[in-house]
């Protein structure tokens, strides 16, 4: 099949996007002497810092969603872990850790179900496999950026997924850069990031 360039319409609105795009972010250049300097910004408490945003920020919440979603991890409680391995009858832990490494054995999986220590490999196949079967355990992590006096920070939420209503975001935290809230997310467990 020939190459097919794009037409003339869809490149002029890939280009229009792309000033749209680009033409929002210099506006966080403004000089706005009514607003905080980013350092100061920084250095107030996070309940200043979320007061100030939910004051200065028109639907602060509704800019969480779209473009601005970054990704959800998944925290699994050592609790938890330690139950599925106690009672390993009642939840089927072969059967988790059999769906995560097809290629185990019939031998091993009888051995992990006499009770036999877990190998790494298979505490962090348990894990993944918890964490795909529990729905509600994962938190969602959306971020925006927040205009200061000249320049802007990058504000960090985590929410909870409750249905069709969308997620209830809490401010995590607020960093200097959308690069220092990825760096952030990246040491969280389980993460899985857009």
């Amino acid at each position: 099949m020939p190459y097919k360039p794009p037409s003339i319409k869809a490149l002029a609105r890939r280009f229009g996007e792309y000033l749209s795009n680009v033409w929002s972010h210099l506006q966080y250049y403004r000089y706005e002497a009514s607003k905080l300097s980013k350092a100061a910004f920084l250095k107030l408490t996070h309940d200043e810092q979320e007061a100030w945003i939910k004051a200065n920020i028109p639907d602060d919440e509704i800019n969480l969603y779209g473009d601005n979603y970054l990704g959800c991890s998944y925290e699994l409680d050592e609790d938890t872990l330690e139950d599925y391995i106690e009672y390993r009858d009642d939840y089927g832990l072969s059967g988790i850790v059999s769906s995560q490494l097809p290629n185990m054995t019939t031998e091993r999986l009888e051995k992990i179900d006499d009770g036999a220590d877990l190998t790494l490999e298979e505490v962090e196949a348990l894990k993944v496999g918890i964490a795909e079967d529990d729905y509600h355990g994962w938190q969602i992590h959306s971020g925006q950026y927040i205009k200061v006096r000249f320049g802007a920070v990058y504000a960090l939420y985590v929410g909870e997924d409750i249905g069709q209503g969308g997620a209830n975001f809490e401010l995590e935290a607020v960093f200097r850069s959308k690069s220092k809230a990825m760096l952030a997310l990246n040491d969280k467990p389980m993460i899985a990031l857009e």
